[in-house]
């Protein structure tokens, strides 16, 4: 797991030499920005802003860490039934609109059947 934070400093800082993209795991593109000076400050930039977003994640595919915590990535439920439970009680707590809870729960009936 990479650290945001530390990726985004590596990038304001040492970005121009690909230190970045080397700590991400990209190989080729750190050996691309130290060669050209961050393709003459163009992709120095740029990484600077897609690491800052969170759209340039590590090369493994794997979220960034946050402050000592994992970042959680949405995964859907293997279990449909559990699913309908997860919904309905999403429903009750008055997190689903009647109009969503209905779409949901249909796109989960038509896993089940």
């Amino acid at each position: 797991m990479k650290n945001k934070t530390t990726a985004l400093i590596l990038s304001i800082l040492v970005g121009g030499l690909g230190v970045d993209r080397f700590y991400l795991g990209y190989t080729g593109m750190g050996v691309l920005k130290l060669l050209t000076a961050g393709c003459f400050g163009i992709l120095y930039l740029i990484d600077i802003i897609r690491i800052a977003t969170g759209s340039l994640l590590p090369a493994d595919g794997s979220p960034y860490e946050e402050d000592g915590k994992v970042a959680v990535q949405a995964k859907p439920a293997a279990d449909p039934y559990a699913e309908l439970e997860k919904l309905n009680t999403l429903h009750t707590q008055g997190v689903l609109s009647d109009e969503e809870y209905q779409k949901l729960k249909a796109a989960c009936l038509a896993k089940i059947q």
